[in-house]
């Protein structure tokens, strides 16, 4: 079955961010985008399938304006490591709408942005965010220098919106993140806030994950 994560908001913004972190015992490294961006030898990227709805790609990102009720539209997100190092990744997603000025919308609802995935399995989702705004995707295996994960986010269905939502345009804010896979339980906790174990193949235990900051 799908699974369907409410978001609000459809357009990624295109920034390189690489953070070494040189006093500790792992390494990190973060990117928003998306199409394609490196950051460093442990390098992650944010990638968008070729089957993506382009007629609503507008300069850095996905943007609806005036969407219907019940439309959707192919929005094949997923990540590579395009790194030296095996590494875990995590992709957040932050939604909301935005006027015709470009500012956010404070008071309308997140719920109307329904973000799917066919690989519910593949990723452990945490959407327990008090405003609704913000969804954390953690792929459950490490992933392998040169390799990909599966898609998080497959298609984006708007749900049964009013006339006030008419000249508003839903935006989602992207970001991708990924430690490395050696002495990850500290790192994890240190950087993501998860208290997890693994199985013997670094599958993360999802029966094992307790989110710290809960």
């Amino acid at each position: 079955m799908k699974r369907k994560v409410s978001f609000l908001g459809l357009a990624i913004c295109l920034l390189a961010i690489s953070i070494i972190g040189g006093s500790i015992a792992y390494f990190r490294t973060e990117t928003e985008g998306v199409n394609t961006i490196s950051a460093g030898n442990l390098g992650v990227d944010l990638k968008l399938g070729q089957e993506a709805d382009e007629n609503n790609v507008v300069d850095d990102g996905l943007v609806l304006d005036g969407a219907v009720s019940g439309s959707e539209y192919a929005y094949p997100l997923y990540a590579e490591n395009d790194g030296d190092f095996d590494s875990y990744i995590r992709v957040t997603l932050t939604r909301y709408w935005e006027n015709q000025d470009g500012e956010k919308v404070f008071d309308k609802d997140a719920s109307l942005i329904e973000l799917v995935t066919d690989n519910e399995n593949d990723w452990i989702i945490d959407d327990t965010d008090e405003n609704n705004e913000v969804i954390y995707m953690y792929y459950r295996k490490p992933v392998t220098s040169g390799e990909e994960t599966k898609n998080a986010v497959d298609t984006i269905k708007i749900g049964n919106i009013g006339n006030e939502y008419t000249n508003l345009q839903a935006k989602i804010d992207v970001e991708v993140d990924a430690i490395q896979k050696a002495a990850a339980a500290d790192a994890i906790l240190a950087e993501w806030g998860m208290d997890v174990t693994f199985n013997e193949d670094g599958t993360i235990q999802e029966n094992s994950v307790e989110l710290m900051n809960e």
